[in-house]
């Protein structure tokens, strides 16, 4: 997969995750341990200094992402002090799934969450392939010459067609994923 596809796919991605509103539990390796914290609203989190995200999960409310991480953090914090041993990746994701089964929160893998987004912006990409093939793109190609247009007036550089498409293709994904939300 080359550069521009991967960007694609982690916009596809990044706006799927948006428009379902999700937060993530995440095991993060640092210099001195692993450590899990909660990120609200889908945001990668971005980590200096050599902290290296392990692992992560995604659930559909920003406090029970809180509550399995704390949970979890309070578990290996408890096994670190009967067993006196640092924490390793596998009994790090095991005391997050332990946390959210006990907590009833459903957790989705980050593979889970790729896997979905890809799905829906297949679907989207096959809509509107079909209305290339019987001319029905006749509304997106007038939007985004009127975004060539009010963008050029105003002095500003102007996205490739294809750029913008993909723009436009994420906010689909974003828009269809926000109506899945409360399914």
């Amino acid at each position: 997969m080359n550069k521009a596809e991967r960007n694609r796919r982690s916009g596809f991605v990044a706006a799927y995750r948006e428009g379902l509103g999700l937060a993530a539990v995440a095991a993060i390796s640092t210099p001195s341990g692993i450590r899990i914290i909660a990120e609200r609203d889908g945001v990668d989190p971005l980590f200096a200094g050599g902290e290296i995200v392990q692992a992560r999960w995604w659930c559909r409310r920003a406090d029970d992402a809180e509550r399995v991480a704390a949970a979890a953090s309070a578990r290996l914090g408890r096994r670190k002090a009967t067993e006196n041993a640092p924490a390793d990746a596998s009994s790090v994701a095991g005391s997050i799934i332990r946390a959210a089964r006990q907590l009833n929160v459903a957790l989705a893998s980050e593979e889970a969450i790729v896997e979905e987004a890809m799905a829906l912006a297949g679907r989207i990409d096959q809509e509107i392939e079909r209305l290339k093939q019987v001319g029905g793109l006749r509304t997106i190609n007038k939007s985004y010459r009127d975004y060539r247009i009010e963008t050029s007036a105003r002095g500003e550089c102007v996205m490739r067609y294809q750029d913008w498409m993909n723009k436009y293709r994420e906010n689909l994904v974003r828009q269809l994923a926000e109506t899945l939300r409360y399914f």
